[in-house]
């Protein structure tokens, strides 16, 4: 492009169409033409809030040290993606500062986050980590701490090997403005301690329970939770341990029964978000609809709500939510034994609703889910495993929501008309068709035409699914970061080499189960620089393939079928 023809444009008119763009987008504009590369930098030097999350390969280290240098004074708000960053990286950021959230912290050790406290101190109020693998440990956190005394939020997510108790009750004995605060596989005495011992009130709590010992969606956990945080705003309780039987279980702990539900009763004046999740195991959920009825209409601001795997919630309890507060933002009825009726009460009285989850629920048909069209607002949709999830349904809903931008119909009996009505949701990112067998690589070549923003894709278990549909998708879909193809018998090298080629930020691909690949695939990954997990069916592949593409790519992590790969291990045969 010749910089003639933009010269003639006053600089804020430039400016002002340049900042409708994605900051990631800007690098892409800035090698245009050089009047956009002055242009890009101008406005980095203004970002007050920059998102650097799913630049994938291309922000590297050289990358984040150029962009890094034109950064000005005015940035608060740093999301970034770590993946291809060294712990020397942190010594770059703008030390002004004060919201910081790294993903991608894989491959790191302490001396990432050490470098982060050396250069924000003080000036840094809110973190957020997400890591699970490399050296990072208890000790980092606590650097981190020890320079960053302000912290009023601290957002932590990594594998079982983390001490988090340690961390929380550093950051509690040292940052005494810690009000929001995101972990996993807290004990109850750590959460105790945050008001016993080092008198921190939580404004924010998000627990998720991983294992056994944590923190539970139970009587004693809500005891606890009134007590430490009596100014609660939003409270997220997940339980994801294991649902099976163990000696560890303690019923005691675990269940929730009507006096546990209404001690919430007491956060009614502050609570906005409450989002609980049972584990699925059977007896841990003995609260009554009335309980659940009396927390409802007492809590009067709430907007966000999720009450996943309660069993026993039927119409009367979620009609007198839905009633109770017709500014519902976000509500997930996970697993419950509703019906039509709460959909259609749904679709009348909910018209700001963005996000709605009912997956596992079967007393649903598709008259039922039509009525959600009414909530023209929706831009995520759960129907997984919902029953009266048909062509007509899906056509009706994605002729009437077209902000849609993520839509979950796995095991849905849908076939390519189904992928042409998607295909009408031109905001679609993330899409998931598990198990929905009937579609074909001609409704995917639909489906790539009119959603090319997409980022997620599954079609796990779509069997009739060829290379011909996985690469029209990739063409279409520069945008993809995780792509799931498990179970697609009929896909072969081709779809590798389309999505390697095509998808520059695809960090994630599955293709489990798929037989048809050879070892040819490992020369077309090569190319595939974002990515950083793969998982692929054994197949025609050999050991030496294997273990030549992991010494290659040390960063990605490799799984045949499902099981993580071991270099040191004898190659199978």
């Amino acid at each position: 492009m010749r910089d003639s023809t933009l010269d003639v444009l006053p600089p804020e008119m430039i400016m002002r169409m340049l900042s409708l763009l994605s900051p990631s987008d800007w690098a892409r504009a800035a090698q245009t033409c050089r009047f956009l590369r002055s242009a890009c930098d101008d406005l980095l030097g203004t970002a007050r809030a920059l998102d650097l999350r799913h630049a994938g390969a291309a922000m590297d280290s050289k990358c984040f040290a150029s962009v890094a240098r034109k950064l000005g004074p005015n940035l608060r708000r740093l999301d970034l993606d770590c993946s291809y960053l060294r712990d020397e990286a942190m010594e770059l950021l703008p030390p002004t500062l004060s919201d910081v959230a790294l993903t991608g912290c894989d491959h790191h050790t302490d001396a990432l986050l050490v470098n982060l406290g050396e250069r924000l101190g003080p000036n840094l109020l809110r973190f957020a980590f997400s890591g699970f693998g490399g050296a990072i440990s208890r000790s980092g956190f606590e650097a981190l701490i020890t320079k960053c005394p302000n912290l009023t939020c601290l957002c932590v997510d990594g594998n079982g090997l983390l001490d988090t108790n340690a961390i929380v009750r550093a950051a509690a004995a040292t940052c005494h403005n810690l009000s929001e605060l995101s972990t996993y596989d807290l004990t109850l005495d750590t959460f105790r301690s945050l008001k016993s011992k080092y008198k921190v009130s939580l404004r924010a709590f998000r627990h998720k329970k991983r294992r056994s010992g944590g923190l539970s969606v139970g009587d004693q956990s809500m005891r606890a939770i009134v007590d430490v945080c009596p100014q609660l705003e939003e409270l997220n309780l997940i339980d994801k341990s294991d649902g099976s039987p163990s000696a560890e279980w303690d019923p005691q702990s675990t269940t929730l029964t009507d006096s546990g539900i209404l001690l919430l009763t007491l956060c009614a004046e502050t609570l906005t978000s409450l989002k609980l999740g049972l584990s699925g195991r059977a007896g841990n959920e003995r609260c009554s609809e009335v309980a659940v009825m009396q927390l409802m209409s007492e809590c009067k601001k709430l907007v966000h709500v999720e009450l996943s795997n309660f069993r026993r919630l039927t119409d009367p309890p979620v009609y007198e939510l839905i009633q109770c507060h017709p500014a519902l933002v976000e509500l997930c009825l996970d697993a419950a034994p509703i019906t039509n009726t709460c959909l259609e009460a749904i679709g009348q009285n909910c018209p700001r609703l963005r996000i709605l989850s009912v997956k596992f629920c079967k007393k649903l048909t598709e008259k039922g889910l039509i009525s959600l069209r009414n909530c023209r607002w929706l831009e995520s949709l759960n129907l997984g495993q919902t029953n009266g999830v048909t062509d007509t349904s899906v056509s009706a809903l994605c002729s009437h929501l077209p902000r849609l931008k993520s839509l979950v119909l796995n095991y849905g009996l849908l076939s390519d008309n189904a992928l042409r009505a998607i295909a009408r949701c031109s905001e679609m990112q993330d899409l998931a068709l598990h198990g929905c067998s009937h579609v074909t690589s001609n409704g995917l070549r639909t489906l790539a035409s009119g959603c090319p923003r997409l980022r997620f894709l599954c079609l796990s278990n779509c069997e009739h699914i060829t290379d011909s549909g996985v690469v029209a998708i990739a063409k279409a879909c520069p945008f993809l970061l995780k792509v799931r193809l498990d179970g697609c018998r009929l896909l072969s090298n081709p779809s590798v080499r389309a999505l390697a080629q095509h998808a520059p930020r695809l960090r994630d691909l599955s293709m489990q189960h798929c037989p048809k690949l050879s070892d040819g695939v490992f020369g077309h990954l090569l190319g595939a620089s974002s990515l950083r997990f793969l998982d692929l069916g054994r197949g025609k592949l050999s050991g030496p393939a294997v273990s030549g593409f992991r010494r290659s790519r040390p960063n990605v992590e490799i799984h045949l079928d499902g099981t993580l790969y071991d270099i040191t291990l004898e190659p199978y045969s």
